[in-house]
């Protein structure tokens, strides 16, 4: 094979020894659970690094003595009388199963037999399986009793129901023999007994249940389950429950004649003679079922018992073990410091070191990595790779990181020193690493620094963000490989060719955005450095893309404040983007940012452009949330992925937040707008239309259950409504609503109409109607938005079809008070000093209506509209003149009184005069139309009564014996008459 097909360099850019490594290997080499890679010796052995832990137990609680594994190992003595225990027990991911592992195989080779429990093993499976393939494989011979326990495992498995039916009645009897008064008399309390019991009981043979006590009752479980309580008699729960778990576990062992675990391993041990066997348990809560049994047997005091223990756990599932005869007879380690998963063998001192032999295994196999290790020191040297191996072939890659490959040291330091403290674990560590080893050897990812797992991890080292935006995966590049030299990033360059970002002996002329390179080293800015021009651009020869090797040293500049928090947050980006609410202080900023523009974008969280009605988000409150975390929107939030952004727009939003938290006069919104505003204003409009969605076209908001009206219709009729009092003798049309709203001013209501319903309507009733008029801007306002062409003019064909598929009246009836309260307090119409919730204004609309409705029904004044009919449709103003001109020549003769009431209609204008006829001919066609027509009917008559021209005509009086006539036909008699003389 060439060096050129070695090189990790080409279309698929993986390194040879992974080309040749199955993803098997692979999950075995990073298995979380040590006890995977103990199956494989060689491979346990390539890979360990020497364990050393705190002694613990009573009065080691100050982590001050400390262990090796190989003092240890050195106490499981093969001459120690009676049983021994070490308990070994930690945080999750902190060493204990590897710890477990190198005992068992240190024991395996001193020929002690070893029963090893794994964790996904279950009280059945010890009982039925492990113990008695143990016993055959020692002995060649079957365990007495072993047909028993895989009886009750088979009859657990197919006949659940039957073996818990039987478990409870035999355990209710055993409890009335105990002396306690226990029943299950009350209708159907034994068959739910018996369904707990047989979900129980399956939990027995179902594996997995790691690190939970098995037992059938516990104290929760009774407090909440009434049918649990048998006993009739007045007993503390903690004896209940332990009474019942007792005699339920009896009668099954009883009715199938099987041991106790206890009693088990004391037959087993006994039968060796010349040994002491040694049993494993990765996981002590297991055995929960009958720990306190087994735990007496382990610490008793008898020279026959032969058996070494092996129990780790978290300190939770082995404090059954914290007694204080426990204490003194056995050993207890603790693999991790107090409060905390930091361990002693890992640190950021040694992580490098720590994963080296995970990362060099792969590479071992044909000699290609070679460790010389100091076993006393726990260090070990690269050695030359092995003639003819695939290493000493490709030559690619140098000592420094021949056997990290895809890594180099900086990087995994990185990675550890990137953990939380609660996860800088062994497991955590491994696994972290694995995860972004995955991601390249599947081909997820180009390089492993452009791994989704390392966004959660926190680096301050980061690119410009130029290169962000032009060159992403540079950045990645930069990020977790690269060092800092003067302003930029220098990244070895032959990570970039083996990952394809540059190409091998190039000319580097076409490197995206401001990427330099030289024969060595790629140069990326980085944050915070101001661009420079490409070095190596243009047409001269003696241009060259590598910068000065020793550039001068220019003084550092001065950083503001702000600068400083932006560049601190800069790095921690990536692992915002995958967990934002880890990032507290980062997520702050960048959250702020988003707010600020969506409601810069809102005009102040505007539900209609152009218009006062807002929604009044708290200021504790942020008009959005992130998937994935533990908040789930509320009905006045959004869904923003963090994943939408890119990387350079997240950087920018993040400095326009630090810039309106730390020096709000000189964030840029502009800036920001002109550099995000498309995909931010999609969220602002999301989030508006989410609003309007939820709070203002809702099935349960502001109309009754069925109505097929919405928010636009209740604008539209609220303003016809307004239009037809301050136009009442006049039709309410598409073309005169348009015409008023392109009028100046607005609608007001009509003077002589409003002197007449003050005097119809009780004072709350007039009120209904003068307080919809206060709001008539808002109302206007929302109009030209819902159904404006322009600002003085409205779509009248959209006009006419929503008023002829529901009249105005139509629409307000079906507004309901319940509904009207589901608007939400804080959409409201907020202008100037005036602050109206759209609840009131929805609330008045709605009594409006009913007064009005009153209106309609009661007031219909049909003699106002027979005499304007009567008397002024062909009424000429200029007669009435002539017949006041005549009138006055005659002096005394005629009654003054007369002639005074006449003189005051005559100064009526003909104009008023035919609006107010037209007007109760309106009146009078409309009285028999629609609900709406007829209401409107009502408001014109009243506007007739009410009229000037109608109130003088009613005062012309004509004395004739006695009694007073109105002006009519006898006036123009008389009228008549003293012009003829």
């Amino acid at each position: 094979m060439s060096q050129q097909q070695l090189k990790p360099v080409g279309a698929d850019k993986k390194c040879p020894h992974y080309e040749r490594t199955d993803e098997k290997t692979l999950r075995r080499l990073f298995s979380k659970v040590a006890a995977v890679r103990s199956e494989d010796k060689t491979l346990f052995d390539f890979t360990h690094r020497r364990i050393r832990v705190f002694q613990s137990g009573r009065d080691q609680s100050d982590n001050t003595s400390i262990y090796t594994e190989d003092e240890i190992f050195r106490q499981f003595s093969a001459d120690r009388v009676g049983n021994f225990a070490v308990v070994i027990e930690g945080e999750v991911g902190t060493g204990k199963s590897e710890l477990c592992a190198y005992l068992s195989h240190r024991l395996r080779e001193a020929n002690r037999p070893i029963l090893h429990v794994d964790k996904d093993d279950d009280l059945m499976s010890i009982l039925s399986e492990r113990i008695p393939e143990f016993y055959k494989e020692q002995f060649d011979e079957e365990l007495s009793g072993a047909e028993e326990f895989k009886q009750l495992r088979d009859d657990i498995k197919q006949s659940p129901q039957t073996v818990a039916n039987n478990a409870t009645s035999g355990a209710i009897l055993n409890l009335r023999q105990r002396g306690y008064n226990a029943s299950a008399s009350e209708q159907g309390q034994e068959d739910e007994i018996c369904e707990f019991v047989r979900e129980k009981l399956q939990l027995l043979v179902e594996r997995g249940e790691y690190a939970q006590e098995i037992k059938f009752v516990t104290e929760g479980s009774y407090k909440q389950n009434d049918f649990l309580h048998v006993f009739e008699n007045s007993i503390s729960v903690s004896e209940a429950v332990g009474a019942i778990n007792q005699e339920l576990w009896r009668e099954i062992r009883n009715r199938y004649g099987t041991a106790s675990l206890d009693d088990v391993l004391e037959d087993v041990g006994s039968k060796f003679t010349d040994t002491r066997p040694v049993i494993v348990f990765e996981d002590f809560s297991i055995a929960a079922m009958e720990a306190e049994k087994l735990r007496n047997y382990m610490e008793r005091d008898k020279g026959s018992d032969n058996w070494d223990f092996i129990v780790a756990g978290t300190r939770d599932s082995t404090d059954i073990l914290h007694t204080r005869t426990a204490e003194d007879r056995f050993e207890f380690y603790q693999t991790n410091k107090a409060d905390s998963n930091n361990v002693l063998f890992l640190d950021e001192g040694s992580a490098v070191n720590f994963v080296r032999p995970y990362l060099g295994y792969i590479k071992s196999q044909d000699g290609s990595v070679r460790y010389e290790r100091d076993e006393e020191a726990d260090t070990f040297r690269l050695m030359e790779p092995k003639e003819g191996s695939l290493c000493a072939q490709c030559g690619f890659c140098d000592d420094s990181f021949r056997d990290l490959f895809p890594f180099n040291e900086t990087f995994l330091q990185r990675i550890y020193s990137g953990l939380s403290t609660s996860e800088q674990s062994p497991r955590e560590f491994i696994m972290k690493i694995f995860e972004v080893l995955q991601d390249y050897y599947d081909g997820i990812v180009e390089a492993p620094s452009s791994s989704r797992g390392l966004r959660l991890l926190d680096h301050d080292l980061a690119a410009s963000d130029e290169v962000y935006e032009r060159a992403e995966q540079f950045a990645d590049l930069a990020k977790w490989y690269g060092e800092n030299k003067n302003g930029k990033i220098a990244v070895d360059r032959r990570f970039g060719e083996a990952f394809g970002l540059v190409e091998p002996a190039a000319d580097d002329d076409n490197l995206p955005g401001p990427i330099t390179a030289s024969e060595t080293e790629i140069y990326i800015p980085a944050s915070g450095s101001q661009p420079q021009p490409t070095i190596g651009t243009g047409s001269s020869s003696d241009q060259t893309t590598d910068p000065d090797p020793e550039p001068e040293p220019e003084p550092e500049p001065q950083v503001s404040r702000v600068q400083r928090i932006i560049e601190d947050h800069n790095g921690q980006i990536d692992s915002w983007r995958e967990a934002p609410w880890e990032r507290k202080e980062t997520d702050h900023y960048i959250k702020l940012g988003l707010k600020d523009a969506i409601d810069r974008l809102t005009d102040g969280f505007s539900l209609y452009e152009g218009t006062s009605l807002v929604y009044n988000l708290s200021g504790q409150k942020y008009p959005f949330v992130y998937p994935g975390s533990d908040e789930s929107p509320d009905t006045d939030q959004i869904i923003i992925n963090p994943e939408e952004f890119r990387r350079s727009d997240l950087r920018r939003l993040l400095e326009f937040g630090v810039y309106r938290d730390e020096d709000p006069r000189n964030a840029d919104y502009d800036k920001l707008l002109e550099q995000c505003g498309t995909q931010l204003t999609e969220y602002a409009l999301r989030w508006r239309q989410t609003i309007v969605d939820n709070y203002l076209e809702g099935s349960s908001i502001l109309y009754k259950r069925h109505a097929r009206y919405d928010f636009t219709d209740f604008a539209l009729s609220t303003y016809a409504y307004l239009v037809m009092l301050d136009s009442p003798w006049e039709k309410v049309t598409p073309e005169k609503i348009n015409e008023e709203f392109g009028a100046d001013g607005q609608p007001s209501l009509d003077t002589e109409l409003g002197n007449r319903l003050r005097k119809l309507l009780d004072p709350d009733q007039y009120s209904h109607v003068t307080e919809l008029f206060e709001n008539v801007e808002f109302v206007e306002e929302l109009l030209g938005e819902l159904l404006g062409v322009s600002s003085n003019s409205l779509d009248v064909p959209e006009v006419r079809q929503r008023i002829e598929r529901a009249s105005p009246h139509d629409v307000f009836s079906m507004l309901g008070r319940g509904q009207i309260q589901n608007i939400e307090t804080r959409v409201r119409f907020e202008k100037s000093r005036s602050r109206t919730k759209l609840r009131k204004l929805a609330n008045t609309a709605y009594d409006f209506r009913r007064s009005l409705d009153d209106v309609g029904e009661h007031h219909f004044d049909s003699e106002a509209i027979e005499v304007a009919k009567d008397n002024f449709q062909a009424l000429s103003m200029t007669k009435v003149s002539e017949i006041v001109e005549s009138l006055s020549t005659y002096g005394k003769e005629v009654n003054q009184d007369l002639l005074e009431s006449l003189r005051k209609f005559e100064n009526r204008s003909q104009t008023d005069v035919d609006k107010a006829a037209e007007g109760a001919q309106l009146a009078n066609q409309l009285h028999q139309g629609s609900d709406f027509a007829r209401v409107h009917a009502a408001v014109a008559s009243q506007k007739v009564t009410g009229c000037d021209v109608l109130s003088t005509f009613r005062d012309i009086t004509i004395v004739e014996q006695g009694s007073t006539t109105s002006i009519g036909a006898k006036f123009i008699s008389a009228g008549e008459h003293y012009v003829d003389e």
